[in-house]
């Protein structure tokens, strides 16, 4: 959902600056102009990594985000989204009912990176395998498994790249992060199975075949020539993948933490490479999600998009809003 009708959990004084406030809506925080909102009050929200219409209401926010709503730092307080206030929209925006989603309604659309020219499409996602999109923390701030432990795993800012087998139609595939492609010629995702894996889709299929699942196993790509964003670690490395979650398609669900298929049991057996495991079985608190979303800049000695957050009922995200204001 990239915008939606929400209230205003708060507003405070901005700590730097005498002429602006905070407001806070679900987990996020948005700098705005003294006095322009209250608590309690009803508006649009509009998220980050959404794309504003070229129309009127939206010229005067479009000033700071031409390209992509992010996350950008005013006077030492971070500022992510964008609120509008009713008055500035249709008349029957301002009638529904808090959480409806008006992204399509207002003309907001979510930024999708580039997909590389070489690849070639074949037709949308296949069996119901969903297109890959973890949800923000911010988002679900009454959801999270706060004292539960999870698995946090680095997220990697390249190009989402899948594998599948169907066992009831006996079909292996190649998928992008919406679209399933070709794989018998070469091209940035099936490069890494000719190339690198040459068998793996062989073991993969005696793998699901033996367990009686049909799986999709979901990574990234990344190296050169495939992410090419400046201040990207992996856009130099050199080419490869790191599975991060295990999709069972039969039961339309990703396996999760403690299940028997959790990626981390698949790709051991396939001895696949998967995404750095930053920690392991912590309990997840507020102060683990601040320090990964503004309290650090690096893990591993190089700047990072985020984490994965993976507990026993699902996975979440944690954008690291330093990486994300300078993409």
């Amino acid at each position: 959902m990239d915008a939606s009708i929400e209230i205003i959990a708060e507003v405070h004084h901005h700590p730097g600056a005498d002429r602006l406030d905070l407001a806070r809506i679900l987990g996020f925080q948005c700098v705005i102009e003294k006095g322009s909102y209250k608590g309690g009050e009803k508006v649009v929200y509009i998220r980050p990594d959404s794309l504003l219409p070229e129309v009127e209401w939206a010229e005067e926010y479009r000033k700071y985000s031409p390209n992509r709503i992010k996350a950008v730092k005013l006077r030492g307080e971070w500022s992510e989204g964008v609120i509008v206030p009713l008055h500035k929209l249709p008349a029957a925006i301002a009638e529904l009912p808090v959480g409806s989603d008006v992204a399509e309604f207002i003309g907001v659309r979510h930024f999708e990176p580039p997909v590389p020219k070489e690849l070639n499409a074949k037709r949308p996602l296949p069996f119901g395998i969903p297109k890959t999109d973890e949800e923000r923390w911010e988002n679900m701030i009454d959801k999270l498994p706060m004292g539960e432990p999870v698995d946090i795993t680095l997220k990697i800012d390249g190009q989402s790249w899948s594998i599948y087998y169907n066992i009831p139609t006996d079909e292996f595939g190649i998928l992008g992060r919406t679209l399933g492609y070709h794989h018998d010629t070469e091209n940035p995702y099936s490069v890494h199975l000719h190339r690198t894996y040459k068998t793996l889709e062989r073991e993969f299929k005696d793998y699901c075949i033996a367990a009686g699942k049909s799986l999709c196993l979901r990574g990234e790509s990344y190296g050169g020539g495939i992410q090419r964003a400046k201040n990207n670690p992996h856009g130099a490395a050199n080419p490869g993948i790191a599975i991060f979650s295990c999709y069972l398609i039969e039961e339309r669900r990703y396996a999760n933490k403690g299940d028997a298929f959790y990626f981390v049991n698949v790709c051991a057996a396939l001895q696949l490479p998967i995404v750095p495991i930053l920690e392991s079985h912590v309990p997840l608190t507020q102060e683990l999600i601040d320090y990964y979303s503004t309290g650090i800049e690096q893990v591993l000695g190089k700047p990072f998009e985020g984490v994965v957050v993976k507990h026993a009922r699902g996975t979440f995200k944690i954008i690291n809003k330093i990486y994300d204001s300078r993409k």
